[in-house]
């Protein structure tokens, strides 16, 4: 491993620091790190070709992080096979490798300080659907700002499924306002899976204007005695305001469909 020595001293004082997130933009052979006193630059001198001199900088970042120049792969190995899976979370991000911040975003349960320097290290619309995935996140201020993104991009979405989950990410708790809400139904009329989005999430969130059914109110009456029994309060949910809304609109979905996936 042949890093200039400029490099070699930066990348060392830097990780002394102990910042929070590191990234590599490979186009500009530039590293970035996240730290207490906010962003921090290096411009790499690489003296052989980018590639070569990237893994040179992942392997040197890895021996530093995890003590082994393998890199995320190796890291993960060792940390399964002795039950701190939970705990390398903060360290794959400090190892400027794109596959270890999927993997913690994929993650089953991640805090909102994770979410945030994962989100610095690998702003895609991808880390940002799988980040709404976590309660935490929508609770917080990364929520937002993630579902403001996915909504910039929507328009540009290709994937009808990934058009559906982020409708249905974006209509979590209060991450977006009512005239955004409305908005996104009045896409629905031209793009299928926007309805699809809205079937995902909160059924009381569909801002239609159908009522519950005739026999709603009859029937609800006759059930009192079956309020234990599934199958009756299946059939009250589907008569209801409520159930009606995600009815119609899924009369909607269905009228034009799009892709067989969704």
């Amino acid at each position: 491993m042949q890093l200039a020595n400029e490099d070699n001293l930066r990348i060392n004082v830097l990780l002394a620091q102990k910042p929070y997130a590191i990234r590599i933009n490979e186009s500009t052979m530039t590293l970035y790190a996240l730290t207490a006193r906010g962003d921090a630059t290096i411009q790499l001198n690489p003296t052989a070709k980018d590639e070569q001199y990237l893994r040179w900088v992942r392997e040197l970042l890895s021996m530093k992080v995890t003590g082994s120049p393998g890199g995320y792969p190796v890291f993960m190995k060792r940390w399964t096979r002795m039950g701190h899976t939970h705990n390398t979370l903060a360290h794959m991000l400090l190892l400027g490798e794109p596959e270890a911040i999927v993997a913690v975003a994929y993650a089953p349960k991640i805090t909102h300080e994770i979410a945030r320097r994962a989100w610095w290290a690998y702003p895609t619309t991808d880390i940002a659907r799988h980040l709404l995935e976590h309660e935490a996140v929508v609770a917080g201020e990364l929520g937002k700002e993630l579902a403001e993104y996915l909504l910039e991009f929507l328009p540009f979405e290709e994937r009808q499924l990934d058009i559906v989950d982020s409708v249905r990410l974006c209509l979590q708790g209060d991450l977006v306002d009512e005239t955004t809400r409305l908005g996104l139904w009045k896409r629905a009329k031209r793009k299928n899976p926007y309805y699809v989005g809205f079937m995902h999430g909160d059924p009381q969130l569909i801002p239609d204007a159908k009522t519950a059914n005739e026999h709603y109110t009859a029937l609800q009456t006759l059930c009192v005695s079956l309020e234990d029994n599934p199958y009756a309060a299946q059939l009250l949910q589907a008569l209801s305001q409520t159930g009606q809304k995600w009815l119609e609109t899924l009369k909607q979905a269905l009228n034009k469909p799009v892709d067989q996936d969704v």
